[in-house]
């Protein structure tokens, strides 16, 4: 079993998949792009820093504490990813529309 500090950082590298760089990160969490540079590095997030990264990337406070190795995925219907999104903070429903959008370029590019 992973401590907090391990699943932090494999957390951290998950919700990294939603970003296109470090500096999309840094604006939306506050926290410089090379700080963050060096905490996908490896370097230890703290508990102040656990609950910044994850109130700025839209996550559930605690989200990154937790072991997320064994979870599967989760289809979702439309009505439930639009209701699930509600909970969002503003920064993050941008970030999943602009996700949503580009992902529907890439299909339509094939």
């Amino acid at each position: 079993m992973a401590g907090a500090f391990d699943n932090r950082h494999a957390n951290f590298i998950k919700a990294l998949d939603g970003y296109a760089s470090l500096v999309d990160v840094s604006s939306a969490t506050g926290v410089s792009a090379n700080y963050l540079s060096e905490l996908k590095g490896g370097k230890r997030i703290d508990h102040v820093m656990a609950r910044r990264l994850e109130q700025g990337m839209g996550l559930q406070s605690g989200w990154l504490d937790l072991d997320h190795s064994q979870e599967t995925i989760t289809t979702l219907s439309e009505h439930e990813v639009g209701h699930q999104s509600l909970h969002l903070s503003t920064e993050a429903r941008v970030r999943l529309i602009q996700q949503l959008a580009a992902s529907l370029t890439e299909q339509n590019s094939k």
